[in-house]
């Protein structure tokens, strides 16, 4: 109709028929508001975003289908979906304001999974509470740092003898694979609540999901600290900051230097914090999609454990002595050997069948973990035994662990792999 009206338009003022324009208008306009427009859709977005011929024709569980491919996520491998397959989800982490980059969080009632897609502005198209369903076939699945991702495959064109890896998909190839379902419910986008520290969850189960870290402290908020600096006052990796929650040895708060609250100043005092939970490998990352996920917390502190012992045999360390060692040393420095005593709260991963035949567990002061916990990486049992070969270990289980100590990447204070269980349960070697 447009390109109608501009031709006859120029055909009048070529002509030098000026007069004529008015009549010709008048008829036009006319007889445009005779026509019968199709009326505004009222579900936004379902038609504009994604495919709308996406079928379940083989409808799984997010848990199912890491299930399937848990080889390759705990290899840091990958696979391609040669058959139909689709998962559904609700949308947890987007890009909103800038910390999550190029990847969406989606979860289900069973798990939570990464989704890598090279597009920025995600959240326009896949707010957080959109339910999705997503076609699998032609995808790949695999891991980084043993958290459960959906891409394709990337290998990296400037290491030699890369391994390929789950890479961001384009963003054709993404709306090829995904439909919107229903409309906007922030309230399906539930937060697993806990309370001082990640006793609770387990690390391969629970990581991707959102959840709400109650009545905790950020360990360098001074007033002066900024969640993600770039000018190099804090170690960065893969231009990302993490921030140490008091009292746990194993869960950072993660931060891009690119992300709209980057310069913000820590929260001071008792804290409740919202995000995804990652995981890279043994270690937590919370991944907060913006500024108001962190809020003043009602929740009562976490009680304090006092630091005692000197690290010796007949001293040992208590956990927040030997955190407290730990956390003074540089980034990715070692020491020891020495000796700390505490309760087994938390087994991450055991090989009681493999070749390794060891263990990554926390140990606190208190059996609950309510003071704060300290890992063992990859530990051996009593009397540096294999846990292949006769060791054993349990949840609850007093044991004394000696070994060097490392404060790793300089947020994760850790006995360093290698070391062993010197007493456990009263029984030395």
């Amino acid at each position: 109709m447009t390109t109608y009206i501009y031709n006859k338009v120029k055909k009048a003022v070529k002509a030098g028929m000026l007069a004529l324009l008015v009549p010709v208008l008048t008829n036009l306009i006319s007889s445009c508001q005779d026509k019968d427009w199709d009326a505004p859709s009222t579900e936004k977005g379902i038609e504009a975003y994604g495919n709308k011929y996406l079928k379940e024709t083989n409808l799984k569980t997010i848990a199912e289908v890491i299930a399937l491919y848990s080889n390759e996520i705990n290899n840091n491998s990958l696979k391609e979906v040669k058959q139909p397959m689709q998962i559904k989800g609700i949308v947890t982490g987007n890009d909103e304001e800038g910390n999550i980059y190029n990847s969406l969080y989606i979860q289900d009632n069973t798990a939570a999974i990464a989704i890598s897609i090279s597009q920025s502005g995600l959240y326009a198209a896949l707010p957080v509470g959109q339910e999705i369903l997503i076609e699998l076939q032609g995808l790949y699945i695999g891991g980084y740092g043993k958290q459960p991702q959906i891409g394709t495959t990337y290998t990296n064109p400037n290491k030699e003898g890369a391994t390929p890896q789950v890479g961001r998909m384009s963003r054709y190839i993404w709306k090829d694979h995904y439909k919107l379902i229903g409309t906007i419910d922030v309230t399906k986008a539930v937060s697993k609540e806990v309370k001082w520290n990640f006793n609770t969850l387990d690390i391969s189960k629970d990581c991707g999901k959102l959840i709400t870290l109650k009545g905790v402290t950020l360990a360098e908020a001074d007033g002066k600290a900024v969640f993600a600096p770039s000018d190099g006052s804090v170690p960065l990796t893969a231009n990302c900051a993490n921030r140490v929650i008091s009292g746990l040895s194993n869960v950072v708060v993660r931060t891009s230097t690119y992300a709209d609250f980057a310069k913000t100043l820590l929260p001071t005092g008792l804290v409740d914090i919202t995000g995804v939970a990652t995981r890279y490998n043994d270690t937590w990352q919370i991944l907060m999609r913006r500024l108001s996920d962190i809020t003043a917390s009602s929740t009562e502190p976490a009680p304090v454990a006092t630091p005692t012992g000197s690290g010796t045999e007949a001293d040992p360390y208590n956990v927040a002595a030997v955190t407290k060692f730990t956390k003074a040393l540089a980034a990715d420095a070692q020491a020891g050997p020495a000796y700390a005593k505490g309760y087994v709260v938390k087994i991450t991963d055991i090989d009681t069948s493999g070749s390794f035949g060891n263990a990554t567990y926390l140990i606190s002061d208190q059996k609950d973990g309510s003071t704060g916990s300290f890992q063992v990486y990859r530990g051996y049992g009593l009397n540096q035994v294999k846990f292949n070969a006769g060791a054993t270990l349990k949840e609850g289980d007093e044991v004394t662990v000696y070994g060097k100590v490392v404060n790793y990447k300089g947020n994760t204070p850790q006995f360093a792999q290698g070391s062993y269980i010197y007493e456990q349960n009263g029984k030395k070697k």
